[in-house]
């Protein structure tokens, strides 16, 4: 019998759903699984820059967590984590997801990057550089914390003034605009990775909000093999085991690449196409630890 651990961060509500999943998949595979949270003493640095890590050896750890520290000391400590840590980093800043796809077949949105800002005093060179972006990608626009999921910290913005204005709210805070694709308003797909293939995807809309997974949004499944396709084509490039790749839909109905979820939630995906994606994901584990 293999053993496993799940690993959650202290806000243990937004896993809830994919914590009582797993326990109860894992049962049917006769796989035993614990759960810790972390609370910042699951591992450390000794005088000796070892890892020291409190926690039984495991044969794999499910890491629900977004603490790239806790997860590379494990991973130093020769714990293998679904997901690895350099993933998930990859995934939780928006701008290092767009760098690591490059490539004329994988469309995105133009996008820039905010410059580094250590304080919330503005001089010219930001006010030009502001200027440079509305120009560039026209209003309204987008405005992303590069970390962030849920919809959270996403901004539409209307015009110059409101542009300014948030960001002096949001500095020194490191930030993404990107051109307002006005074809996929309230409109993504969410393309599910397991083990490398595209498992299945749901469209999300929202009826009143410019974001699809806001508050009132709703799904239902989706089967586009163009779509999928793009989704696979990203999968192969960034060798993903398992992720949510979000896209929009562009003018002429193409794919865009939104972003991706290295934890992606599975509830929903599971209530709209009645496709077991926690028993999916057990099973990659196995198999990947083989």
């Amino acid at each position: 019998m293999k053993k496993g651990v799940i690993i959650l961060n202290q806000d243990q509500s937004i896993n809830a759903h994919k914590l009582k999943r797993f326990l109860s998949e894992s049962k049917k595979l006769a796989i035993k699984l614990d759960y810790v949270i972390n609370d910042g003493t699951l591992a450390y640095i000794n005088e000796f820059a070892e890892p020291k890590i409190n926690l039984p050896r495991y044969d794999f750890v499910i890491y629900l967590d977004k603490d790239y520290y806790l997860a590379r000391l494990l991973e130093e400590a020769g714990y293998r984590l679904f997901t690895n840590a350099n993933f998930m980093r990859l995934c939780d800043d928006k701008f290092l997801t767009y760098l690591a796809c490059l490539d004329k077949k994988i469309r995105m949105p133009k996008t820039f990057a905010s410059p580094l800002v250590y304080t919330k005093r503005l001089n010219q060179s930001y006010y030009a550089f502001l200027n440079k972006v509305g120009h560039e990608l026209g209003y309204p626009l987008i405005v992303k914390k590069v970390s962030g999921s849920l919809g959270l910290e996403v901004y539409l913005v209307k015009n110059k003034q409101e542009l300014l204005s948030l960001y002096r709210k949001l500095l020194p805070t490191s930030l993404i605009f990107q051109c307002y694709i006005k074809s996929s308003k309230g409109r993504s797909v969410r393309v599910l990775i397991i083990d490398g293939q595209v498992f299945g995807a749901i469209e999300r809309y929202h009826p009143s909000d410019f974001r699809s997974n806001a508050k009132g949004a709703k799904s239902k499944a989706f089967n586009n093999p163009k779509y999928l396709a793009f989704a696979q084509m990203i999968a192969k490039k960034l060798n993903i085991d398992y992720a949510g790749i979000d896209l929009l839909f562009g003018s002429k109905n193409e794919p865009i690449l939104c972003e991706i979820n290295s934890n992606a939630f599975f509830n929903e995906f599971e209530k709209v196409t009645k496709k077991n994606a926690a028993a999916a994901y057990l099973k990659m584990v196995l198999k990947k630890i083989k």
